[in-house]
């Protein structure tokens, strides 16, 4: 056990204390919307409740990346404090993305688990058509190569079917959740190397649902930590069917930050490149390189420095985020550390710790306890300390200034509220000019001359991005086209022709972000003008004067990195496939036109997700931002009307209410402003009409 000076809870406190400021942060917010709770206002309270629940929900996510045994899932349970949680000495067939969600409590304790397995259509996707690799072999005509593929997977589908048996359809599509587990019950799931089932003793149990499940969910409660983590452990990407590729390229869709795990001693691989093509297309300051396992290294103090600069010229040689930190470390020291038993370190591992200790410190370690120290070297603090500050500088930002800003509305709204009421009970008249109908109405305008203003502009965007991205494909084909037709001049169709396909994932990126540029710009002008026109209603119906809300709109949600570009295409293979396709063209002409088609074929499909899934989706949440923001201010709106809006002058007149000049006069044809409805008097009251337009309101008294 680690000594009493230095536990493993010291070590995690160490390594997220980075996270302290946001948590801080958090708390004052927090703090500032319990006063919005007690407001009489229910629509107040309503929004200031759901904001404390954003707020305790709030949950960035790392995403660990990286091709199999660069020792991600090692670093991912030192990163937890639970060494032995995942399985971590196997090569796992399934494609499974195990997200643990490290929650704050009061003890370490695992909560509750859940699985997922594929549904029945990604079953029969990956069963009948071969995944990914069967699409590009199918649609290049390599029915050979599709025929291997289609093997591999029978097999794999008679392993499955020999573990579950008549449940195999059965559990397509369904989940299993746990209140609690351990490893054991993990390795049911998430764990099934080539013959783990053999090796295992024979243990049926094993690895028993691991073909079919597609994601893990585990929930740890960590007391070492000051707000919520996901760490998501995916699979490595060195897949025959491609498909942990496209499940890794999903669990970066739903992350701002990632962790891209290399092996010292085989840095930036053929293979890894595949991962450098998916994180070329996050920004650099959402990327951190963890060079894993320098403990392979017989000098790390000298080579280390070697492999930086060898990686930096790999991604800036294939496009990749050339600004990304790099950090040097090794999961099994940490993981030694954690477990207080550095003593038991081989003797190479060993000689290494103590090359980088050199290399790091000098001659004088600066900490107090060997556990400390190693757990330093293992670059486990430095690891901790980049994924806080990107986390405050990205998600945290983003929820900091969200909060904030709809802080600062319910604040204006609490006093335009207890000003109308102070004043009723001084005054005993209502500050409010315009009946609920009114309102509504004027509300209604506000709403629908925002939403078309919103759907008009984005209409011209998105037709401006179709244009781009097909012509980027088309600017891509003629290039590699004209370099085809050069190489058949120079060497004929015997020798082996490839391409990079970089350049038409720089072009379609650049389209995308164009866009992204300009619907943020459309979202936030239509966010500034839906707050103006509320700002104009709030001075239009009360009579609050210096009390009167000032409301600024929310910021523009941040758009998902277009990951989709670094899919897989043919040109990216440099395997017999692609020599065997190439060789089946004969003639110069062939060889251009079945070129040409095949890359149209294959990018169709990421074209189609850029566009649907990226830019619609990014369109949705600036949507979804809009309404927002109009229905919470709708809410508090009228529920001020109905609680301050009818009350009796003592002279026995009410306050004089006009006709509304409804804000955001300029609306689309289609969101045309509705007349006022008049307020007719009861029989049993007396009446008098207010001068002004023939349509004037009439208030009773």
């Amino acid at each position: 056990m680690p000594s009493p000076e230095t536990t493993p809870s010291d070590l995690l406190t160490r390594t997220y204390s980075g996270l302290d400021p946001l948590a801080a942060k958090l708390a004052e917010l927090d703090a500032r919307l319990v006063d919005a709770c007690a407001s009489p206002n229910p629509s107040i309270v309503a929004k200031a409740q759901q904001l404390r629940r954003k707020i305790r929900d709030f949950e960035p996510s790392v995403t660990m990346i990286g091709q199999v045994k660069a020792g991600k899932t090692t670093l991912v349970n030192a990163m937890t404090g639970w060494n032995d949680m995942l399985p971590a000495d196997v090569n796992p067939w399934t494609s499974v993305v195990t997200s643990l969600h490290m929650q704050p409590g009061p003890r370490r304790s695992t909560a509750h688990a859940s699985f997922r397995f594929f549904t029945e259509e990604e079953w029969s996707h990956l069963v009948t058509r071969g995944g990914r690799m069967g699409e590009l072999a199918g649609r290049a005509g390599a029915d050979d190569e599709l025929d291997k593929v289609r093997a591999q997977l029978e097999a794999m589908r008679e392993k499955s079917r020999d573990r579950l048996g008549r449940r195999f359809e059965m559990l397509l599509g369904q989940s299993h959740d746990y209140e609690n587990f351990d490893a054991a019950l993990i390795e049911r799931y998430v764990c099934m190397g080539d013959d783990f089932w053999e090796e295992a003793g024979g243990d049926r149990d094993k690895g028993r649902f691991a073909d079919i499940t597609r994601t893990a969910d585990l929930w740890l409660r960590q007391p070492e930590l000051p707000v919520r983590l996901c760490l998501r452990d995916t699979p490595g990407v060195n897949d025959t069917f491609m498909i942990r590729e496209q499940i890794t390229i999903n669990a970066l869709r739903g992350s701002r930050l990632c962790v891209m795990v290399l092996a010292a001693s085989q840095a930036l691989t053929s293979v890894d490149l595949a991962l450098v093509r998916m994180i070329s297309n996050v920004k650099s300051r959402d990327v951190i390189i963890f060079v894993n396992r320098i403990d392979e290294l017989s000098d790390p103090g000298r080579e280390v420095p070697e492999i930086r600069e060898s990686i930096r010229e790999t991604l800036r040689k294939h496009d990749g985020p050339t600004d990304a930190e790099i950090i040097f470390g090794c999961g099994y020291w940490a993981s030694e550390a954690m477990a207080g038993g550095v003593d038991s370190l081989g003797r190479d591992s060993a000689e290494a710790l103590l090359s980088w200790a050199r290399a790091t410190f000098g001659t004088q370690s600066p900490f107090d306890t060997v556990e400390e120290m190693v757990w330093n070297l293992s670059g486990m603090e430095a690891l901790g300390s980049a994924i806080a500050t990107r986390i405050e500088a990205g998600a945290g930002s983003q929820i900091l200034q969200e909060i904030a800003v709809e802080i600062g509305n319910l604040d204006q709204s609490v006093t335009a509220s207890d000003a109308m009421a102070s004043a009723i009970a001084t005054g005993g008249k209502t500050l409010c000019r315009l009946s609920e109908a009114d309102l509504t109405d004027a509300l209604d305008s506000i709403e629908q001359a925002a939403r078309s203003r919103f759907l008009h502009g984005l209409a011209p965007l998105r037709h401006g991005l179709m244009e781009r991205i097909e012509t980027s494909r088309q600017t891509f084909v003629n290039r590699a086209t004209a370099a085809l037709l050069k190489h058949l001049e120079a060497y004929g169709e015997l020798e082996v022709w490839s391409y990079d396909p970089c350049g038409l994932r720089v072009l379609l990126r650049s389209s995308f972000q164009r866009y992204v540029r300009s619907a943020s710009r459309h979202g936030s002008d239509c966010l500034n003008r839906a707050a103006a026109d509320l700002n104009a209603l709030y001075e239009q119906a009360f009579a609050l004067d210096s009390a009167r809300p000032t409301l600024e709109p929310p910021p523009v949600p941040t758009p998902e990195p277009p990951v989709v570009l670094g899919q897989t295409i043919a040109l990216d293979l440099r395997s017999t496939w692609w020599s065997r396709f190439w060789r089946r063209r004969k003639g110069y002409q062939s060889c251009a036109d079945d070129f040409a088609h095949l890359i149209r074929q294959e990018t169709q499909p990421i074209l189609d997700t850029l566009v649907t899934d990226h830019a619609q989706g990014f369109e949705a949440s600036l949507h979804h931002a809009l309404s927002e923001f109009l229905a919470t201010n709708r809410s508090i709106l009228l529920d001020i009307a109905r609680t301050h809006g009818v009350h009796a002058d003592p002279s026995g007149v009410q306050a004089e209410a006009t006709q509304p000049n409804v804000p955001g006069a300029d609306p689309a044809p289609s969101a045309p402003v509705r007349p006022v409805r008049p307020v007719r008097p009861s029989p049993a009251t007396s009446s008098r009409a207010v001068s002004g337009p023939q349509d004037s309101l009439e208030v009773t008294t």
